[in-house]
């Protein structure tokens, strides 16, 4: 099972410790036209998955910081 990263309290999130566990286990992860996050995962183990993704159901400002996130990195940031 993956370790997503050292326990997160509930009001404190990094995306980009978020998406370094989500490639971690194999999933990818894209931003679309229109902000939308797509989330490629064919190859992740179902567990692991379940427990990267748990993280973001239900919680619209996390998705928003990784939407933020993959557009720094679009621009050459590197935080």
């Amino acid at each position: 099972m993956a370790t997503l990263y050292p326990a997160q309290e509930q009001d404190s999130f990094d995306a980009a410790a978020w998406l370094a566990a989500l490639t971690q286990i194999g999933g990818g992860y894209a931003l679309m036209s229109g902000r939308r996050l797509a989330f490629m995962v064919e190859d992740c183990d179902p567990e692991d998955l379940a427990v990267v993704m748990s993280h973001l159901i239900g919680r619209a400002d996390r998705q928003e910081a990784i939407k933020a996130a993959i557009e720094r990195r679009q621009c050459g940031e590197t935080a």
